[in-house]
């Protein structure tokens, strides 16, 4: 079982980086950050089951597992990225990590996520409940799917069930209060993401036992396709210079 995607390895670059997709997605959604982050970052996207090369395996999946193949591949400093659900994802990671005492990330960096212990209800909740028909109608309008994907009924198919598994576990989802997660909290927020509003991504502050940072960038719900230069930009700089501080200090 190959939970990663890493074209690029760097047994020697100074910090790795596992970058968690948004609901149906694959680890293809970070094909960009994959090509050209580098060379002092190794870049790994998660592949979680019935996606892409793991089409064959049933999409549901245990934040355990995801949390030990991680710890199991991490051998230096590290760091999370999940985008939307999969900013979800990864914070649930850190937590299981933590409670387990495992080797913690130096910053958990999320996207276009709201805090996890807001209830209000957003676009993409309930989505699991509805036919197929209206789930593929909403995620179309909320931006994670083009119109032309609805022309291909086989591409249809095999999406359908990934998109409901994941849509499953974002309405299953329970927060259990506990003490922040000891780790740094980098949010990026779209400017014109009418998903998840600012307040949302400021609410992270609540479970950043080591601060929160946020930070504005151009586009929408979806800017880590269509406008996703600033967080190239700003992410491997800070995730090297805090495995910079993490490498200084165990000296």
């Amino acid at each position: 079982m190959n939970w990663f995607v890493c074209p690029r390895p760097r047994p020697d670059a100074a910090a790795q980086l596992f970058c968690l997709p948004y609901a149906g997605a694959g680890a293809s959604a970070f094909h960009r950050w994959l090509t050209t982050i580098g060379p002092d970052l190794e870049v790994a996207a998660v592949q979680l089951p019935g996606r892409e090369n793991r089409i064959i395996e049933d999409p549901d999946f245990d934040i355990a597992d995801l949390a030990e193949a991680i710890a199991e591949r991490a051998d230096r400093p590290y760091a999370l990225y999940g985008h939307s659900l999969g900013g979800r994802y990864a914070f649930e990671v850190v937590r299981h990590l933590h409670h387990a005492g495992g080797t913690l990330p130096v910053t958990l960096y999320v996207g276009a996520c709201r805090a996890p212990h807001i209830r209000a209800a957003g676009p993409f909740d309930g989505l699991s409940r509805l036919a197929d028909e209206e789930l593929l109608r909403r995620v179309v309008e909320g931006g994670g799917l083009s119109d032309a994907v609805l022309a291909e009924p086989e591409l249809v198919e095999l999406l359908l069930p990934v998109l409901r598994a994941d849509f499953q576990k974002l309405d299953d989802y329970v927060f259990v209060a506990r003490e922040p997660v000891p780790v740094p909290i980098v949010a990026f927020a779209g400017r014109d993401d009418k998903a998840v509003p600012l307040a949302d991504i400021r609410a992270w502050d609540r479970h950043a036992g080591a601060g929160l940072t946020v930070h504005e960038v151009d586009g929408d719900h979806f800017f880590l396709h269509r406008d996703g230069t600033a967080v190239l930009e700003l992410l491997p700089k800070d995730l090297l210079d805090a495995a910079k501080r993490v490498t200084t200090h165990d000296r």
